[in-house]
């Protein structure tokens, strides 16, 4: 099953690609680690299968995996997101979930205009116990924002301790410098609203002090199961 949605964008939305300097320097704060990760992936990395970034859940990985049926079969997986500008095999659209988001991998692309339609769906996904695939042509920039626009809205974690959790999980993750700026506004609109809760500003280098700085899905679903 194929559900497509499309692209909405106008020239006022592209216009607005153009950091403060606040953002540019935590742009070039979070440029540098990605940086000291993608040369660990080159090294020591393998992209043979996706990334698992939540148990049971949540997997990031390219277009090479989403279309391999018998991997998704093993993994266990139901549904895709698909949020590259390529279709999938006519096979993987008649026995899996596929929601497919044409985009190009662009800096001026709009892609937080879909944020709250990929939130919602993954976490339906979670809700029902099921397994989700995202993915785009490489598994690093357009799927891997997807993902940290997640991570950010249903964690309530900061985009950095968000980021830094994701590289763990994928080293070769890379957003470009437009999606990258598109996160920072969206984490500043989850502070404004207090889904994500203001903390001290501390560096990336100690958040590696921390184990685990995301919430586990076990310990989201027992605050909210307090909160009702």
């Amino acid at each position: 099953m194929l559900e497509l949605y499309g692209q909405k964008s106008s020239k006022k939305e592209e216009s607005t690609f153009k950091p403060t300097d606040d953002e540019r320097e935590r742009m070039k704060a979070l440029e540098h680690e990605r940086g000291l990760a993608f040369d660990k992936f080159y090294r020591f990395g393998t992209a043979a299968e996706p990334s698992i970034v939540l148990d049971d859940f949540l997997f990031l990985g390219n277009m090479q995996h989403a279309n391999n049926s018998d991997l998704l079969e093993r993994f266990q997986i139901k549904h895709i997101i698909n949020v590259c500008d390529i279709k999938l095999r006519q096979m993987i659209l008649d026995n899996f979930n596929v929601v497919h988001i044409p985009m190009p991998d662009e800096p001026r692309t709009n892609i937080k205009q879909h944020f709250d339609r990929t939130n919602e769906l993954l976490h339906g996904y979670y809700e029902k116990k099921e397994r989700c695939l995202v993915h785009c042509a490489a598994g690093v920039s357009r799927s891997a924002t997807i993902v940290l626009a997640y991570l950010m809205k249903y964690h309530h974690n900061t985009l950095k301790e968000a980021f830094f959790y994701l590289i763990e999980k994928r080293p070769q993750i890379w957003p470009n410098e437009g999606f990258l700026l598109q996160l920072i506004r969206y984490e500043t609109e989850l502070l404004q609203a207090h889904e994500i809760p203001k903390k001290s500003n501390g560096s990336i280098k100690d958040l590696r002090k921390e184990e685990n700085p995301i919430e586990t899905l076990v310990e989201f679903e027992h605050k909210h199961e307090k909160d009702e």
